[in-house]
């Protein structure tokens, strides 16, 4: 064979050769790859949700006593700290009568000393009565309605890690308007613990809603479509990923309640969407998603 035969039948080779490589290329990227979803099995759960307000710890009782008239302060017969009953004298002025306690409490400061003289409306001492506490909140006018009068409530001091019972004792019956949002101020009594100081910071919750032995999935498993309907995925046959609408109720940020779309025990599979025509994880062409029933 001479040289130009044995040329031409090497460059049919060499043709041949890059064909077949192209045609199995070609058939690998085709080839449909299972798509690596994990899953995650719904469960019959309890879900609980609160309505929760921040505030701090105030004494409910509190009185500032004042001088009524220009004086000398002869003698001052409490000290700071000191309990009182209502109607003890507390201090002598030199003209005037010696003002006295209007209610039981604690002698917390004392704003005069003796031989000092006052002009009218100094303040001479203040009485607090630090067994009567309570957590004043600011309620966003749109949670107003589940905040009432009577309704029991948990208070967490976060300072002393306690949680106590609280009773919503009045609310505002005007509201302030803070960043063009309307608040309504709510009052919570509190029973005394010793525990309790004025200043503490407190959050205030109350049940929102409640569902008991429900069908649920972590939140991370819910996915939505443009119009801000809800699906899930599920695997179809030869291990297509399926979309199928659900219906959602309650969550508590972690875990949601399924209305309708998912059965107790059914798996769904966690994962970002895959167009049916886009390319699968791995760079090849993937098993896409297709929309589906339930």
């Amino acid at each position: 064979m001479d040289k130009k035969k044995r040329k031409r039948l090497r460059n049919w080779v060499l043709v041949i050769s890059g064909a077949a490589i192209a045609v199995f290329a070609g058939n690998s990227l085709l080839t449909p790859k299972p798509l690596a979803y994990e899953a995650v099995t719904a469960s019959a759960s309890d879900i609980t949700t609160w309505y929760s307000f921040a505030g701090n710890i105030e004494a409910n009782s509190r009185e500032t006593i004042l001088s009524e008239r220009s004086a000398t302060i002869d003698d001052i017969y409490v000290s700071e700290g000191e309990l009182v009953k209502e109607g003890k004298d507390l201090l002598n002025p030199s003209s005037g009568v010696n003002p006295e306690a209007g209610m039981d409490g604690e002698v917390a400061e004392i704003f005069v000393e003796e031989n000092e003289t006052v002009s009218p409306g100094t303040k001479l001492m203040t009485i607090v009565d630090y067994t009567d506490l309570e957590v004043s909140v600011k309620v966003d006018e749109y949670e107003l309605a589940a905040v009432t009068a009577g309704k029991e409530v948990k208070v967490r001091v976060s300072a002393i890690d306690r949680e106590f019972t609280g009773v919503v004792e009045s609310i505002s019956k005007e509201g302030s308007i803070i960043n063009g949002v309307t608040y309504f101020l709510a009052v919570v009594q509190l029973d005394y613990d010793e525990a309790l100081k004025v200043g503490m910071s407190a959050e205030v919750t109350l049940l929102k809603d409640e569902v008991k032995n429900a069908v649920t999935l972590p939140m991370t498993a819910i996915q939505f479509n443009d119009d801000n309907t809800a699906y899930v995925l599920k695997e179809g046959a030869e291990g297509i990923a399926l979309k199928s609408p659900i219906t959602t109720g309650i969550n508590d940020g972690k875990t949601v309640e399924i209305l309708s779309g998912v059965s107790s025990d059914e798996k769904v599979l966690l994962g970002e969407p895959v167009e049916a025509a886009g390319f699968g994880l791995g760079g090849g062409m993937g098993r896409g998603l297709q929309d589906g029933e339930n």
